[in-house]
């Protein structure tokens, strides 16, 4: 009887056992907090102070003028209401803006803030109510100069590149010409590539292959593969 009881025990804790494996691993309910977040971004701000504020600029700046664009074209619409019902036009986003305010936000508005800062708040007056005076007083207005001089550039730039990249038919030549360009490829890169893991060391790789498209780039510039001003004209 003690031995049949043991085996019972035995084969109920076998049973337990396989539950547990074949039991399914369900999510974790929690999300991140919103402190955990932030405490994640100032580890950010402490670790990569300049390009943590450089990725956030341009995101909101990019965020701001994406709803400013949305909201603009919803009070346009209702302002240009029919009286029927007419179906009215989507509210429409301009993107031109978008990109041109994540560009400044990123790469110019972002690094002048973070030194600028920086700058006053070792070198600046002690006084907070001075501070806030030197920066909104001097700073700010010729930084609005440059803002609106930087937005119109990029407006145009972007703008032009859009009209040339239609007007050449960028994507297709360039399907037209990456056919050949591959083939060309194959029996240039792999034996390159070999050679270069064969008998070089891993630091080496990088410099090796530049050397290699020194060659590649000037056939190609040369025409051979589809590429170059010559072969597409």
């Amino acid at each position: 009887m003690t031995g049949s009881n043991d085996r019972n025990d035995k084969g109920d804790g076998e049973d337990t056992t396989s539950a547990n494996i074949y039991r399914p691993i369900r999510p974790n309910p929690n999300p991140i907090s919103p402190s955990e977040l932030l405490n994640r971004y100032n580890k950010l701000l402490d670790r990569y102070p300049l390009r943590t504020k450089m990725i956030t600029s341009a995101v909101v700046s990019a965020f701001g003028s994406a709803l400013g664009s949305f909201l603009s074209s919803s009070n346009t619409n209702n302002n240009n209401k029919p009286s029927n019902n007419k179906r009215q036009s989507p509210s429409r986003i301009n993107w031109v803006d978008v990109f041109s305010y994540a560009i400044h936000g990123g790469l110019i508005q972002a690094p002048i803030c973070h030194y600028w800062f920086e700058w006053l708040a070792t070198n600046g007056p002690s006084s907070n109510t001075s501070s806030v005076l030197v920066d909104q007083l001097v700073v700010q207005p010729p930084l609005l100069v440059l803002m609106f001089v930087c937005l119109d550039v990029l407006r145009a730039n972007i703008r032009a590149s859009i009209g040339q990249f239609r007007e050449a038919n960028v994507v297709g030549k360039a399907l037209s010409a990456a056919g050949p360009a591959v083939v060309d490829s194959w029996r240039f890169w792999p034996f390159a590539v070999y050679f270069t893991f064969k008998y070089l060391k891993k630091k080496h790789y990088t410099v090796a292959l530049n050397l290699c498209s020194v060659a590649w780039t000037a056939y190609l510039a040369k025409g051979g593969g589809g590429g170059g001003d010559a072969a597409s004209d």
